[in-house]
Order: structure tokens, then C-alpha cells, then sequence
């Protein structure tokens, strides 16, 4: 039978009654699910006071929330299924059907290709879990028949002896780049802070490659600085933190030397910068007042690679230098780089030394040799074994990219398939890459791994302490509960299970989704230490690191504790992902410690940082999502992101804005209503239906009207900033308000059909001011974050009570003498700001 002959509902039950079946025996004691309960498809952890209610068991009515879904929906049923598996299929030598790759970080060379591709599937389950749209199941099941042919034929090559990468080839002169995968990886903070500089390159071009990189330091296509030998009539340096359209370049109209060598020098003061030719200047821009610093912490700092992707540099590079102040013309020759100094005079190996006195050497990446086959059956992925490999050989990034993390995307993407869309090959498929896992990791000691997961992005593996736990409850099968503790982050998990904030300087998203898996650990039988890590994890993050529209982190990177202010930069901060990722982690507290101030936080975060990481615009090509949501001065949000890690989550964001509007108590008892979001909820469980009207988050009020009999405690979230203006009518008539110290008004009653419950949360203007500078401060409404449209680069001052700003041209904006403020949700391309300085 074929699974689309089912409804979604009964491929829900009948995956969910084959798991509980087993995980009834399974399961280890004080962490059995309740009663056979599942919740999208997945049993239910005793351990939970509340349960959220499955995808297909709450519609959404018409709101913000389906403006931005459908958007997404959109570009869900036009996407091809043939170019996600493109790069699956070409790894595993089948045929790619002509189709590209989706593109970014996702291309045909990408050292994290496939990732998109697992968020594009949980994005299918998720909506035709919540639609029920036929085209969402069969694209579903194809990409995962696609993937388990990939498996098999990876499956056939297990114990294939490879060939070695290609040495570096060291020229007369200095390092041959070949323009086929070859560059030169610089480390990490190589230029983090520079408010001026000067680099110095010197090569011999073999290739005038259109758009190839002398070099390219940056995060992504949003946010970098570079320098390229062609841009079709020269050479031209740029620098931006918003994507092309707000680049700051010097253009050249010479074209370079082929088979000479040319020396390159860029300078950059803060106001003005110049492209040098041969010790001569060749262009100049007065008015280019980004500097590295504004690039906030990039980690992409390469010679010959570009942040696009764009065609590899084809030269020999002989020097390279890096100063901290922006050199004379005539200072240019003679000078060596203070920051690093790169000769390139070896003659073997693939480091570079470090000149300058600093050891910053830089480690020359070759590309791949040929291959071996994977060393266990089960294995999947978009390339090789090859960055596993190297991985625990300590290979540090950009050489290699996160493969584990890579791996969760696709293992989580599957495991969705197979609970929200009732796909039981995806289940095997996932059971055998999990079993793959479990065979390279089973192997290394303690200390390897410890080793493996501090590495900065090379270490980064998602959630897949995550996916394991989920897997051992799908497969009955607690092997993968030692699999998903082989991911302990040991030290920085026993520093938050004993509440000592280490957080200062580690990669925001690298680290969030752990906690979710230690929560998921826990409620699998872990011990304690696991659920308070992540508890007080959560604390250290919501208020200590978190901005006004719910994002945290600044150049992907958590800063110090309770520096807010200080921590504001240009455009690198709030990246999407941190913020998807918490918000799992405060939906998953709150499961197990119903209290309002998680949703205090999720709301802020859904209804600013999401919905306004959405373009509002239409596009079946792009998802027109955020990589960064920008809070400093006179910011833009760049939109797009194919391919990259933000773009994935965006697929995620928009098509489940039901999961936590409801939860229930484990005994049917309790119904929370956590945000007021228009939607119905099916209570199958107590035959009662509940529809929620009203347009939250643009209007203050909402009704809900009961369908069905029954007894049990309504309990409203009164919203930390409506405390005071809350109101409840029932029937018509004013209940008192009874706020308890969970954050939750309750009502209990015999319910009836026709029952109305008309719940007021007027909204007001009020400002939040930055714990570390109570002068910088942000405008809200209601939970809006408002932003004051202005391009200015310094921070707009206000002298007047912001409060009292007037209402403005359209509903939800205000005006501040000649300043209008717009809520953040707005999905344009427009500059803002989200703090403002107050005299």
C-alpha cells in the first residue's frame, strides 16, 4: 500500500502505536511514556508536566503567521526534489538527473553540503503535517527513497581503499593554486577588531578567473571582505555586513597581469580606502567607513576561496602581510605585516609559517584525494567519510566544516520523514546511520572526543545528542543512548550543571542545540545533571545575552555576561539559528516546568526575531530568510540564503507556528494557552475543540470559543508586559483575574459547547534599557519590538519620553518628531534602529 493512500492523521497513529509498542519495554524505568500518549510521533517523556499537542491536531487561521507560511509553503511545493538529492547522488556515483545542487554552502564542493537538505525535508513534514497538502508527502517520500538509494550504494563501497590528497604544490616563487579546491585557510581572529589595516599580496595570476579571490575574509555572502583579481574589467576590493547590494568597493578599470607577478596592497583608515597596484594607487573610495571590525568575528579567512562560491584562484601566491594601521604609498615595499607575514617560501608540507613573530601560521587545503569507502555500512552524506576522518585528527576549520552537524541536519530531517510523515524507510535509513555513528565513535577514548567537540566549527555537531536519544526511543534500541552520550561536551556541561557561566567567547549555535539533547538524555532515564545544565544554561543566555527582539549572540559568537550595549556592532548580530535553537530548548523547559517565563521569552522571540527574519515577498526560488537579524545603527536585513545554516532553520521557522500555542497536562487536566496566536485545536483525547480568533500579534485581544464537554483548568499566560491591563470575560461577564506565580491566570469550570472565553491584553508603549548602558534603550509595544527607520550609522538620540510617541501614519507604528517607529516583524529591506540613545 502506498503511504499517501493514508491520511495524515492514521500514518501518525500507526507509526506512533508501532514505537510506543515497543518502547513499553524498552524504555527504562521513571522515563516511560505516558499511557502510550505520542506527540508528533513521538512518546511522551513521563517526566513532562505539559504536553505540547502534535502539528496535525492545531490549524492555524489567517494571521501574520500564514502570511509568512504560505510564503514559505510556496517555495516548498516548487522547490525540485532532484536538486536536494543532487549532491547525495553524486557522492555516491549515481546519476544527479542533470539536476544542480541548491547552491551556498550547499554547492557541489561545500564542505557542509547536505545540511539544506536535511532542513528541507523536516520543512515537508512539517507541512504536510500541518496542511495535509498531498504535494508535501510525495515530495517527502521521494527525497527519502532518493537518500536510501544513496545509502545502498555507499553501502556496496564499504571497505574501498582510497588514494591520499594531492601534496601542495610548491612553485618557484612560492604555492601553485590550482583553481580546482586548493587555498590557503588563515586562523580565526586574523582580523576580529581591526579598525584600520593593510594587506599585502603578492601573486603570479596563471588564470584571470572572473570573481576568483586573492583573498576573502567573512561569515558568508552577507557579511565579508575581499579582494578580487576580475571582476570583469579589474581588479576591485569590497567590503559589506549586508550582502552585495550594501558593499563598500574600490573598483579598478585595469585589468591584471596574467604570467607576471603583481603585488596588490588595499589600505583601509576608517574613512577612506585604496587599492594599490604595483606600489601604485589604482583606486580610492573617500567614503568607506566599514572596517574588519564591523565584520564582527569571521572565521572564513582564506587566500584563493570566496565567500560565493565563485571560481578558485588559479596563481602562485608569493607573500602575504597584514598590518594593524592603514601604511603610506611609500611604506609599502619595504614594510613586513606586524598581524602575520607570510614569505610562502617552503618547499613542501601544507603550512605556511608565520613571519611576524606571532605564529599565526596558515595551513594549505588541497582539496580531497580519491576517496575510500566508508568504513561501516549505514553511512549517508552529501560527500566522503573523509571530514569524519579528519575530524579526529583534530583538522581544524575552514579545512574541514562541522560534518557531524551536517550529519544531524540530514538524521533529523529523516527521523521527522518518518514521525510527522509516517515514512518508515526513513526510519531505516536513519537507524543505519546512527549505527554508522555508533561504530566511529564507540571506538575513541574519552579524551579524543572531549578534544574533537571543543574544535571551533570543526566540532560542531548540532543536536546530535539530539537525534540519538530520538532514535533509541523510535528503535527500542538503548545502544543509541550510548551513542548520543558519546556527544557530552564534558567541561562545559559539568560548568552549567553546576551553574558556572563559561559561555563568554564559545559559538552561540555550536553549543545551544546540545542542551536540547541533554534534555532529551534526561528525559530517557540521564541523570539529573542533564536537565539542570540545561536549565542553567537557559539562565545564562535569557535576559544575560539576549537583545530586545529575542536573538543573542555578536558575530555568531556569545559575548560577556550582561554586556548588552557593549556587544552592539553594525550587522553581525542575532544570527537566526541561536535563536531557532532556543527556542526548542525554552519550548522543552517549559514541558518540564510549566511557568510563563519561558513563553515570556519565546514570545519575544517568535513574534520579532522569526517573523521578522521573513521577506515579505514571494519567491519559489529563494526562502528570502535572515542569516542575521542586525540590532546596531542604520542596519539592513539581507535576505536569501540558500544553502546556508540560517537558510535551513528559516525553512523550519515558518511552517510550525502552531507548536506551542496549546499544551496539555499528562492526565488531561489542564489546557495552557501559551501564545494567542488564531488557530483551532482538536482535543481528541477529551472530544472538545478549541478555537482561538483574533489577529495577535497586531491586535490585543483574542476569543476562544469551546466546542465539546468537560472539566478542566483553562490556564491563560498573562504576558509579563500586560500584567497590569489583563482581563478576562467569560460568557459575556468579567472574571477576576488570579495571576499565580507561574505567570498563568486559570479558569476552571465545566466546559460546554458555546462557551466564549474573551481574553483583553491591551497593548502599551514601553522601553526596555540595556543592563549594561541604561541611556541605550528600545522602544516596544505590546511584545513589538519597534524600530526607527533611519539609515543613520551613529545612534539616533531621543531627548523626549519615548512613551509618549504619537501613533503614526499606518496601524502599529508611531513617530518621534520627524522619526517613525515600525514593528521589527515587518519583513523589508529598509534601515533601522533597534536601540536609541537617550539624552
Amino acid at each position: 500500500m502506498s503511504d499517501n493512500t493514508m491520511s495524515r492523521r492514521l500514518l501518525l497513529q500507526a507509526g506512533a502505536a508501532a514505537t510506543v509498542s515497543t518502547m513499553m519495554t524498552a524504555q527504562p524505568a521513571g522515563a516511560a511514556p505516558d499511557r502510550g500518549a505520542t506527540v508528533n510521533g513521538l512518546p511522551v517523556p513521563r517526566s513532562w508536566r505539559a504536553v505540547p499537542f502534535s502539528l496535525d491536531e492545531v490549524d492555524l487561521a489567517p494571521s501574520v503567521f500564514t502570511e509568512k507560511r504560505d510564503r514559505m509553503l510556496a517555495y516548498a511545493r516548487a522547490y525540485p526534489a532532484d536538486r536536494i538529492l543532487s549532491n547525495f547522488r553524486a557522492a555516491a556515483g549515481l546519476d544527479t538527473l542533470g539536476a544542480p545542487p541548491p547552491g551556498g554552502w550547499d554547492d557541489a564542493t561545500g564542505n557542509l553540503r547536505g545540511h539544506y537538505s536535511g532542513h528541507f525535508l523536516s520543512m515537508l513534514a512539517q507541512a504536510w503535517a500541518g496542511t495535509g497538502e498531498k504535494v508535501f508527502k510525495d515530495r517527502l517520500d521521494q527525497i527519502v527513497t532518493g537518500l536510501k538509494q544513496c545509502q545502498d550504494a555507499w553501502t556496496a563501497q564499504v571497505g574501498r581503499p582510497g588514494t591520499p590528497p594531492p601534496p601542495a604544490t610548491w612553485a618557484d616563487g612560492g604555492l601553485e593554486l590550482s583553481g580546482d579546491g586548493g587555498y590557503v585557510g588563515l586562523p580565526d581572529a586574523t582580523v576580529d577588531g581591526l579598525t584600520q589595516a593593510t594587506i599585502v599580496i603578492r601573486l603570479r595570476i596563471d588564470e584571470l578567473r572572473t570573481w576568483s579571490r586573492a583573498f576573502d575574509f567573512g561569515v558568508g555572502p552577507a557579511v565579508n571582505m575581499f579582494l578580487t583579481i576580475h571582476d570583469g574589467t579589474g581588479p576591485r576590493f569590497g567590503i559589506t555586513t549586508s550582502g552585495s547590494a550594501g558593499e563598500q568597493r574600490i573598483p579598478v578599470t585595469t585589468p591584471l597581469p596574467v604570467g607576471a607577478w603583481v603585488t596588490l596592497a588595499v589600505t583601509l583608515d576608517g574613512r577612506v580606502g585604496t587599492l594599490y597596484v604595483d606600489g601604485v594607487a589604482a583606486g580610492t573610495n573617500p567614503a568607506m567607513t566599514l572596517t574588519p571590525a564591523d565584520l564582527g568575528a569571521p572565521k572564513n579567512n582564506w587566500i584563493g576561496r570566496s565567500q560565493y562560491g565563485d571560481a578558485g584562484l588559479k596563481a602562485v601566491v608569493g607573500g602575504f602581510h597584514l598590518f594593524d594601521r592603514a601604511l603610506t604609498a611609500g611604506e609599502l615595499a619595504t614594510a613586513t605585516g606586524n598581524l602575520v607575514w607570510y614569505r610562502f617560501d617552503e618547499t613542501a608540507g601544507t603550512t605556511v609559517a608565520d613571519s611576524s613573530g606571532r605564529g599565526w601560521d596558515a595551513a594549505v587545503v588541497t582539496g580531497p584525494g580519491g576517496p575510500p569507502g566508508p568504513s561501516h555500512a549505514g553511512f549517508l552524506a552529501a560527500y566522503p567519510e573523509t571530514q569524519f576522518i579528519q575530524l579526529e585528527q583534530y583538522v581544524t576549520y575552514p579545512a574541514i566544516w562541522a560534518p557531524y552537524y551536517t550529519c544531524h541536519k540530514i538524521m533529523r530531517g529523516l527521523l521527522d520523514a518518518h514521525t510527522l510523515g509516517g515514512n518508515t524507510t526513513a526510519l531505516t535509513v536513519a537507524r543505519g546511520m546512527g549505527e554508522w555513528v555508533h561504530s566511529r565513535l564507540s571506538r575513541l577514548p574519552r579524551e579524543q572526543l572531549d578534544r574533537m567537540w571543543s574544535l571551533y566549527i570543526a566540532g560542531e555537531y548540532g543536536g546530535m545528542n539530539e537525534v540519538m536519544a530520538d532514535l533509541a526511543t523510535l528503535t527500542g534500541d538503548r545502544t543509541f543512548l550510548t551513542t548520543a552520550a558519546y556527544f557530552d561536551n564534558t567541561r562545559l556541561l559539568a560548568d552549567c550543571a553546576a551553574g558556572t557561566d563559561t559561555l563568554d567567547g564559545r559559538h552561540a549555535n555550536q553549543h545551544i542545540p546540545q542542551f536540547l539533547g541533554y534534555l532529551r538524555m534526561f528525559e530517557q532515564g540521564a541523570a539529573p545533571d542533564y536537565r539542570a545544565a540545561a536549565a542553567n544554561f537557559y539562565d545564562m543566555v535569557v535576559p544575560h545575552r539576549t537583545y530586545v527582539h529575542g536573538g543573542t549572540g555578536q558575530g555568531e559568537v556569545f559575548r560577556k555576561r550582561d554586556v548588552i550595549a557593549g556587544s552592539i556592532v553594525t550587522s553581525t548580530n542575532a544570527e537566526t539559528c541561536a535563536a531557532y535553537n532556543m527556542l526548542k530548548v525554552a519550548r522543552n523547559l517549559f514541558a518540564l516546568n510549566p511557568d510563563a517565563r519561558f513563553f515570556d521569552y519565546y514570545e519575544r522571540t517568535l513574534v520579532n526575531q522569526i517573523l521578522g527574519s521573513r521577506r515579505d515577498a514571494d519567491s519559489t526560488t529563494d526562502p528570502l530568510v535572515t542569516y542575521m537579524l542586525p540590532v546596531g545603527p542604520g542596519v539592513r536585513r539581507g535576505y536569501g540564503n540558500i544553502g546556508t545554516c540560517c537558510g535551513g532553520t528559516g525553512l523550519e521557522n515558518h511552517t510550525k507556528y502552531q507548536d506551542a500555542v496549546w499544551f496539555r497536562a499528562p492526565d488531561g487536566d489542564t489546557l495552557w494557552v501559551n501564545l494567542y496566536i488564531a488557530s483551532t485545536l482538536r482535543w481528541a483525547e477529551r472530544g472538545v475543540t478549541v478555537t482561538l480568533a483574533g489577529d495577535y500579534p497586531r491586535s490585543p485581544t483574542a476569543t476562544l470559543t469551546v466546542t465539546g464537554r468537560g472539566r478542566f483548568d483553562l490556564r491563560l499566560r498573562v504576558p509579563a508586559w500586560a500584567r497590569q491591563d489583563f482581563t478576562i470575560k467569560v460568557n459575556g461577564r468579567t472574571t477576576r483575574v488570579r495571576v499565580s506565580d507561574d505567570g498563568y491566570a486559570g479558569i476552571r469550570r465545566d466546559w460546554r459547547t458555546g462557551d466564549r472565553v474573551e481574553v483583553s491584553f491591551p497593548f502599551r508603549l514601553h522601553v526596555e534599557q540595556t543592563i549594561d548602558d541604561p541611556s541605550l534603550q528600545a522602544l516596544l509595544y505590546g511584545p513589538l519590538t519597534l524600530v526607527a527607520r533611519s539609515t543613520a550609522t551613529d545612534h539616533l538620540r531621543v531627548a523626549v519620553d519615548p512613551t509618549t510617541a504619537a501613533p503614526g501614519p499606518r496601524p502599529l507604528t508611531f513617530t518621534l518628531g520627524d522619526v517613525l517607529f515600525e514593528p521589527l516583524l515587518l519583513g523589508d529591506d529598509a534601515g533601522y534602529h533597534t536601540y536609541f540613545r537617550r539624552t
